[in-house]
């Protein structure tokens, strides 16, 4: 590409969305299914969703965006979106996965090209932020400043706006996950207090909540809050919770000599709220690092199965790279394709 520089040492292979053309916007939902009842805790209200709309949220901030939008590595698409420029179907973006080292917006005038929806289609995006709130714009790029996150909405003006009057605080989710969760205060914390998956009956529902974990020389993440959610409902769930019971005791696929022992646990852990007849109950699954992996409900740990971990890793709880372990996991964990 002309004006670029295109030196490209890549560090992390990641996914690539395939080009394609745009249609005017989102097509609308004539009859969207009913949705389950939110077990959101807005802060301080929560604004209207639009029909057909859905739910993201990061950090303790949610924003609604149409809901045929789908979902993609922030980290090829607005961060390294030189490597394949294009107007991409609309996606949520999310960041995480390792950044490819290229030169992308030198050399230029006017707005960075990397802001404009004709190299990266309709893009939401988020960031953890030390800046104070505020909104500012450049380009086809609206960036939402709101408790420490950083929302980025790139579409044309009329629908960042719509999706930018969405966008507020919760302590809880859509999903049911809280913004924080004790988790991630240790890397090897286990579920309290301690449960059995085997003894579950009546599953209603299953939060599925992406936290950070502490990594590396850091006591703690550089912002310990949500990264991603979804939710299961109704026979998914009570499917889901049998799948993890049925899973072989004993943990992994761990590999204890590919890591020094302060990043063995790796740096990303899922917790499930599971509500079934005896209340809600936790079972983390860890798949990030070397050690430990496994399905935990605080008494057994289980190994991952593609059947327990397909559904879990779906949709805003995508994995893009940046976990370590044997090719059966990748099998487990990266969206195909």
């Amino acid at each position: 590409m002309q004006g670029l520089a295109r030196s490209i040492a890549i560090v992390t292979a990641v996914g690539l969305v395939a080009a394609c053309a745009r249609p005017a916007g989102p097509a609308p939902v004539a009859s969207a299914p009913a949705r389950p009842a939110s077990l959101v805790e807005p802060v301080d209200g929560q604004p209207e969703l639009p029909a057909g709309w859905r739910w993201e949220s990061y950090g303790g901030v949610q924003v609604g965006v149409p809901g045929d939008w789908g979902w993609d590595s922030q980290a090829l698409r607005l961060d390294a979106w030189c490597i394949k420029p294009g107007n991409h179907p609309p996606a949520v973006a999310r960041p995480g996965a390792g950044v490819p080292l290229i030169a992308c917006d030198i050399d230029r005038e006017g707005p960075p090209a990397g802001f404009l929806t004709a190299n990266t289609g309709w893009t939401v995006g988020f960031n953890p932020t030390d800046k104070n709130d505020g909104t500012d714009h450049e380009g086809d790029r609206t960036r939402v400043r709101r408790d420490s996150v950083e929302v980025i909405i790139q579409a044309p003006k009329q629908w960042r706006d719509r999706i930018a009057a969405t966008i507020h605080q919760v302590r809880v989710d859509d999903a049911g996950c809280p913004s924080s969760h004790r988790i991630s205060t240790g890397p090897d914390l286990r579920p309290t207090p301690p449960g059995d998956v085997a003894t579950l009956r009546d599953v209603t529902s299953v939060s599925v909540c992406k936290y950070p974990l502490p990594y590396g020389s850091s006591a703690s993440p550089s912002s310990p809050r949500l990264l991603s959610s979804l939710r299961l409902d109704g026979p998914a769930a009570a499917d889901q919770i049998r799948e993890i019971a049925a899973a072989p005791v004993g943990g992994g696929l761990d590999t204890p000599a590919n890591c020094a022992p302060e990043v063995a646990h790796g740096d990303q852990i899922i917790v499930l709220l599971v509500r079934s007849a005896t209340g809600t109950g936790e079972i983390t699954m860890r798949y990030a690092g070397c050690v430990q992996n496994g399905f935990d409900d605080g008494t057994t740990i289980r190994k991952l199965t593609k059947g327990g971990v397909g559904p879990l890793v779906t949709g805003p709880n995508r994995v893009y790279g940046g976990f370590s372990g044997q090719p059966e996991k990748d099998d487990m964990l990266l969206p195909p394709g």
